[in-house]
């Protein structure tokens, strides 16, 4: 690891300094009775602290202040800080915590320092992070602010650290020289989801802790030990988890250094505390830091208070940690594991100092007492995330542990807030949190090998489980290789496919097999079924003339309208004509995937993944709008891809008209989402237009010029086009308002708009038994009931709206896997799956109104497009080891929610075994993981089918496919 040039400071001014600045404010410090509130002496404090983190910051970032890309980071980061920004009125944070943030803030600002420990006021945090909210507090009194004003600016200093804590992290790979990586790895910090859950939707300040903990190891690696020792001081100032490094960085200041030093550094590290403290220790105690630290460590005497980890695992969640284990308490088991956890990252600095070695012995010694010690919140886990970076560009081992720790940690921060919001506290042993606690292990295990064996050069060992290990080792080495080669080129893209007979009977077989799980029993139930109550009764409304008023465009309801105009009125016909589209964009899917990939394999799977997905079946088999949109939306990805991969310029443009056909039927089937489909495929096809006009290696000015003008010319035409063809269709859609006589002219359609705004606004307060909020749609939590039949006795029946348990998880795996492909080789293909992924998900997240989980069917359909490239890059031997244990991670809890947890275990560790096997003794490693997937999804379709197609079963059988059953969000019921 590379990133860090290392360099000596004499002692001279910096300790003088440091040693003056101690001195004065240890005097003024003193409690001395006129200066009651300690303002003055806290605003000498706080500017020193400042000064302290502002000198690590800038002494990281001036090397590369003159940049060109350093420079469009920073304007990138600035965006992305806006609009995270710009989010914070919208989301309102853990009230309870954002209000304790203000009366801090307040509290401060009124009193001063000296008076804001106060008894009978509550304040369990040290003084670090109350400079912040002092700042804060001064402001909001400036500008009378309060509500919601006080709330966002409460809120600002964390998201300042946010932001410093991605250019850090920016600077630090770009150090390394290698600039791509070094934006993989700003956005890896400002994008991450479980980073962005704590800050943005949390309101929580575990930032500042991550950024003063980054520096504190950055100055001892530059060998600047007291201004590294002062910031350890200031990250345990603001919270007391500033403790966790400690031992290390004493470790390794007493290797590296003399006798003078540590002085020099005990003292930077003694001088920053008390300067911290200084003003909050006037009228008080000389040891009342020390009881406040205390208290705050004794608060929850719990096994682990909503994190989920070992202590989690072994104890439950929210248990006493004074209940007895044994010999011992839960509590001195935890303690007891820290020693082991301090001795093993002991000897990874003892074997060798480097840069990679401290980061990573740092990243574990956090991630370790994470998991381990007692009484840990799920907000600990923030800053272990934020170290795997660096270390996951250099490992595919810790990439993996990175993926992991961001699914986790994000869903333990949105599992517990949404618990906290409604029934406060999780059963002990929630089945979800067990398994995110066991995924974390994993990662555990997997960092604990990779510090061991891998670290510097993959030792060669023998046995069948290190052979297997060391496979990953040697994905480690290439990729190490290929990052010191430099930036990676964009990967070219594969030869086009001619059409043959096995085409055409693909398509036909699988169009068949759709038709056949589509249209088998459509008129099941003979009664209207969930939303059907509203469409089809708008789609009689226009078949009789009458106006209403609905908040989605017509073309949906139009197709229910032309099924009951064509066939009578009755459930079949109103359900044909969803029968008919689900079927074709099963169809569709395949000649998409074709287009994409260039494989007849990945097309194949992901059009079968398409078919034999639930929510995909039901949606066609039901008179409701969404898969009137996806199919739509599909058909606009699979013209798209045919218009980049075409050169003759007449066909390019038969396209682009095509294609503004397909957004304007999309735009007009549904609110919301299709404006996202339409600014997907528009951005992208500037982006061809800019990719067709590259500038040659040598090019006068007057060349340039006009290449740029034509290359403007060029895009301001494709949109042009499509944006005119789609309006067109999109107002076609609304061509019965103006024949039945509802509307008049285009100020109709305003108007129509202020009425859907004014619908949405009325019912943004609605609650709904099925809803589900957006972060809980990739795990599938809360499923929806469309219709069910159960009597007292005898066989049940039921609609199910839910997903194909290991096609919809799977999904998830293979976005992540596919954004690592697109960071180390990025094609257009694989960044228009992962964005329209992401901002499929992303539109979701600043709306109020009740949500359910069909509206996470664009996102999942980009994820089966990933999960099918995925799966065959496994079966032609192009994956990677890490692809294959990510993947037979996403089984097994498939395997043990399926077969129990004693059966499914077993099959687990079969399963493994299988994979170490074939990965050892075979080449068939990639088809082994494949085979199991596929066979696994199509299992799970046969045996979920009946209760998406209201199927009468017998009861048990109903009760038996309900893996996720409880209170609150998780329940399938």
């Amino acid at each position: 690891m590379n990133f860090l040039t290392e360099r000596g400071r004499g002692p001279g001014r910096l300790r003088m300094w440091l040693a003056a600045a101690c001195g004065a404010i240890a005097i003024a410090a003193a409690p001395i009775p006129a200066a009651p509130t300690g303002n003055l002496t806290g605003l000498v404090a706080g500017v020193i602290l400042f000064a302290v983190v502002c000198y690590a910051f800038v002494e990281l970032t001036l090397p590369l202040w003159r940049d060109a890309e350093f420079r469009t980071a920073v304007a990138l980061l600035v965006l992305i800080g806006l609009v995270k920004l710009a989010l914070l009125p919208l989301l309102p944070g853990f009230g309870i915590d954002v209000g304790t943030y203000e009366a801090w803030a307040l509290q401060i600002a009124d009193h001063g320092p000296a008076q804001t420990y106060q008894a009978g006021f509550f304040l369990d945090y040290p003084p670090g992070y109350l400079y912040a909210l002092w700042v804060v507090g001064l402001i909001a009194r400036a500008l009378n602010f309060g509500g919601e004003y006080l709330r966002v600016i409460v809120e600002s200093p964390p998201l300042l650290a946010d932001f410093a804590l991605a250019l850090v992290m920016y600077v630090l790979v770009r150090r390394g020289e290698n600039a791509r990586a070094a934006m993989a790895a700003l956005l890896m910090i400002a994008l991450n989801p479980a980073l962005l859950y704590d800050t943005i939707v949390w309101g929580q300040s575990d930032s500042v802790l991550t950024l003063t903990t980054m520096l504190t190891l950055i100055a001892i690696l530059a060998r600047q030990f007291e201004i590294g020792w002062a910031l350890a001081a200031i990250s345990l100032l603001v919270k007391p988890q500033g403790v966790m490094i400690l031992p290390l960085l004493a470790l390794w200041t007493m290797l590296e250094t003399g006798f003078a030093t540590w002085v020099s550094s005990a003292a930077a590290f003694v001088g920053a505390f008390f300067i911290g403290m200084g003003p909050f220790q006037i009228g008080h105690r000389w040891n009342w830091i020390i009881d406040l630290y205390v208290s705050t460590g004794a608060y929850y005497h719990e096994t682990s208070v909503n994190a989920f980890n070992l202590m989690s695992l072994i104890g439950g969640l929210r248990n006493s940690d004074l209940q007895p284990l044994g010999p011992i308490s839960y509590f001195s088991l935890g303690l007891s594991m820290l020693l082991p956890l301090y001795a093993y990252v002991g000897w990874i600095v003892w074997r060798g100092r480097s840069a990679r070695r401290l980061m990573f012995a740092a990243f574990f010694a956090i991630f370790g007492f994470f998991m381990v010690a007692p009484r840990m919140h799920e907000r600990y886990i923030y800053p272990a995330v934020a170290l795997a970076v660096p270390l996951a560009l250099e490992a595919p081992e810790m990439m993996l542990v990175f993926g992991i720790l961001t699914v986790t940690a994000c869903f333990n921060l949105a599992y517990v807030l949404h618990t906290l919001r409604t029934v406060v506290f999780l059963e002990g042993r929630d089945p979800l949190a067990m398994l995110a606690s066991a995924l974390n292990v994993v990662a555990l295990a997997v960092a604990a090998y990779y510090g061991a064996a891998l670290l510097d050069h993959p030792a060669e060992r023998d046995g069948i489980l290190m052979k297997a290990l060391n496979r990953f080792g040697q994905a480690s080495a290439s990729g190490k290789r290929a990052q010191d080669a430099g930036p990676v080129p964009e990967e070219p893209e594969p030869p086009p496919l001619k059409w043959i007979q096995l085409d055409t009977v693909a398509l036909v077989a699988l169009v068949a097999a759709a038709a056949f799980t589509r249209f088998w029993h459509l008129a099941r139930p003979p009664e209207i079924v969930f939303d059907e109550v509203h469409f089809v009764a708008q789609a009689r409304h226009y078949l009789r003339g009458e106006p209403f008023l609905d908040p989605h465009p017509p073309l949906a309801k139009l197709v229910i309208a032309a099924g009951i105009y064509l066939f009578g009125d009755h459930p079949w016909s109103w359900r044909v004509g969803n029968a008919a589209i689900g079927t074709t964009l099963v169809g569709i899917t395949y000649l998409l995937g074709r287009e994409l990939t260039r494989s007849r394999l990945a097309a194949t799977l992901a059009a079968v993944f398409v078919m034999c997905d639930g929510m995909f079946l039901v949606d066609s088999r039901v008179g409701v709008i969404d898969i009137v949109y996806l199919t739509c939306a599909a058909a606009a990805y699979w013209l798209f891809f045919l218009y980049a991969r075409t050169i003759e310029v007449r066909r390019k443009r038969l396209l682009l008209i095509t294609l503004g056909v397909a957004l304007g039927l999309c735009l007009g089937a549904k609110l919301y989402v299709p404006a996202v489909t339409f600014l997907l495929v528009t951005g992208f096809i500037v982006y061809t237009v800019m990719r067709d006009y590259p500038a040659p290696p040598r090019e006068s000015a007057s060349q340039m010029a006009t290449r740029k003008n034509l290359r403007f010319n060029r895009v301001i035409g494709a949109l042009a086009i499509v944006g005119g063809v789609a309006a067109i269709f999109y107002i076609g859609c609304f061509l019965p308002h103006y024949s039945l006589g509802w509307w008049r002219g285009i100020e109709d359609l305003f108007k129509y708009y202020n009425e859907v705004r004014w619908y949405e606004n009325s019912v943004a307060s609605a609650t709904h038994p099925y809803a589900s909020p957006w972060w809980s749609w990739p795990l599938m939590l809360r499923p929806i009931a469309y219709w069910q039949n159960f009597p007292q006795t005898g066989l049940v029946a039921t609609i199910w709206g839910g997903g194909n348990p290991l096609l919809w998880w799977g999904a998830l795996t293979a976005i992540t896997i596919m954004l690592v492909r697109a960071v180390e080789a990025p094609t257009m293909s694989k960044w228009f799956i992962v964005i329209g992924y992401v901002a499929y998900l992303a539109i979701w997240t600043p709306i109020g109104r009740t949500l359910f989980l069909y509206h996470y069917m664009p996102a999942v359909y980009m994820g089966y497009l990933a999960l099918a490239i995925v799966l065959a890059g496994c079966w032609q031997g192009r994956s990677e080891p890490w692809e294959h244990a990510a993947l037979l991670l996403t089984i097994a809890p498939a395997l043990m929610l399926g077969l129990g947890f004693a059966i499914g275990t077993f099959a687990v560790i079969a399963v493994a075994i299988g994979y170490i096997y074939t990965l050892v003794e075979t080449d068939y490693a990639g088809k082994y993981v494949c085979g199991l997937f596929v066979a696994g999804a199509l299992i799970l379709f046969v045996y979920y089918y009946p209760i998406w197609t209201a199927m009468k079963i017998e009861r048990s059988g109903y009760y038996a496919r309900m893996w996720l059953s409880g209170t609150g969000l998780r329940n399938w019921i």
